[in-house]
């Protein structure tokens, strides 16, 4: 408690809503915090932990926790109830959704019914440009699991980052909001996903290409082929671009931090190919 009540204060943290803990049923009494009053449920899969703020300028605001487990199913009913329980909501946390389009290697069965229910309950959704779930196993690659569903918020939730803080596989996630819209501009950036593009310049029966002669003789039919062959290639890189909030204050990590990331992911990597126990006993070392 010590550290996070630390990390609250290092990152000026107004609300922080903890999930997927040790306090069960059946050790009603392991949380010793003032005024903690347990409400435990076990008749459904999502567990969600909310509380109301009173906003000035701005409708009360609903803020709910979620948390799947990988072994449960995403239901419409417990989506829509939360997303019910005021005018204005956000539902953040892990739902444990992975999908290409916030920059996960594979997209699972609980993404395509979170877009299912997208199209139907007319919320929005935002996910952090990083990974913030690092998993303690050789098999499993990092990933993006924390996601904001949002509805009625004129807030404009313009970042969402892991914190390397509080040891876990499972990283801290800070949301932050700027003023509501009308006030200043949310930043954008474009991504481009470089695996879609690559994918798409894979293949060869396409009219751009299928416009190239086969012999190419003349200086004219150079210059078009090349030409056709550019608009091609822009033309993937355009369809495989998407426009996300730009995170704003987001704190740097010292250089021997980042350092020791970028050799744990190594380590990784190489114990992914060659897993003998040495490259695993490294993996694990880190």
């Amino acid at each position: 408690m010590i550290e996070l009540d630390q990390c609250s204060k290092e990152y000026g943290i107004g609300v922080v809503l903890v999930q997927e803990t040790l306090l069960k049923p059946n050790r009603p009494k392991s949380c010793t915090l003032t005024g903690y009053v347990p409400v435990v449920r076990t008749d459904a899969p999502l567990e969600a932990t909310g509380c109301r703020l009173a906003m000035t300028g701005h409708r009360t605001l609903v803020f709910v926790l979620i948390y799947l487990s990988p072994s449960k199913k995403l239901l419409r009913g417990d989506t829509e109830t939360l997303l019910a329980l005021g005018g204005s909501v956000i539902l953040f946390g892990d739902f444990n959704c992975k999908n290409t389009n916030w920059g996960c290697a594979v997209s699972n069965p609980g993404s395509n019914k979170l877009a299912k229910l997208l199209r139907k309950l007319k919320f929005d959704i935002m996910a952090p440009l990083t990974l913030t779930h690092y998993a303690d196993d050789l098999v499993s690659h990092p990933s993006i699991i924390d996601i904001a569903i949002t509805k009625g918020v004129a807030f404009n939730v313009n970042c969402i980052e892991p914190i390397h803080r509080l040891v876990s596989d499972h990283r801290p996630v800070l949301l932050r909001m700027g003023p509501p819209t009308g006030g200043c501009p949310k930043p954008m950036i474009k991504i481009t996903d470089w695996k879609r593009v690559s994918s798409a310049l894979e293949k060869v029966d396409t009219p751009a290409f299928n416009n190239i002669p086969d012999a190419i003789e003349t200086t004219d039919e150079i210059d078009s082929s090349i030409e056709a062959i550019t608009n091609h290639i822009r033309t993937m890189v355009e369809r495989c671009l998407r426009v996300v909030p730009a995170s704003v204050n987001r704190r740097k990590l010292p250089a021997n931090t980042l350092e020791l990331l970028r050799a744990k992911k190594a380590a990784l990597r190489h114990a992914c190919a060659y897993p003998s126990r040495d490259n695993r006993s490294r993996a694990r070392a880190f």
